[in-house]
């Protein structure tokens, strides 16, 4: 069974990049928008990796992580935090990410980061 990855991102372009290079590594993906679109999907079905923007309208990825640590949720996926922050890796710390990509990323890394991330 293909591992899925939630992609929570608001620009469509890198949803529709990323999108179709994960289904080519073979992962199912499911993609929104922000951050409350997001737990809405994972209240449905917890994704292996969610791969998170921090940057999102309506809720942010932090907000998001934040909710998903109070609802007892955030040990059963893995995260991967894409930001274009300076500070990316104290960016994913603050979150509990287990990996984070920082944006431009190539597409190898970013790869790479997410096989490595949904085989914790």
């Amino acid at each position: 069974m293909p591992k899925t990855v939630l992609l929570v991102d608001d620009d469509k372009g890198i949803q529709e990049t990323l999108e179709a290079m994960l289904e080519l590594e073979g992962y199912h993906v499911e993609v929104a928008d922000d951050g409350l679109e997001a737990l809405e999907k994972i209240s449905r079905r917890i994704p292996d990796v969610l791969l998170l923007d921090l940057m999102l309208p309506r809720m942010s990825g932090q907000a998001l992580a934040e909710e998903l640590e109070r609802r007892r949720l955030r040990e059963q996926l893995r995260i991967v935090v894409v930001t274009a922050d300076g500070r990316a890796q104290q960016k994913a710390r603050q979150v509990g990410a287990d990996g984070y990509v920082v944006k431009p990323f190539s597409m190898n890394a970013l790869l790479n980061e997410v096989a490595r991330v949904a085989e914790m």
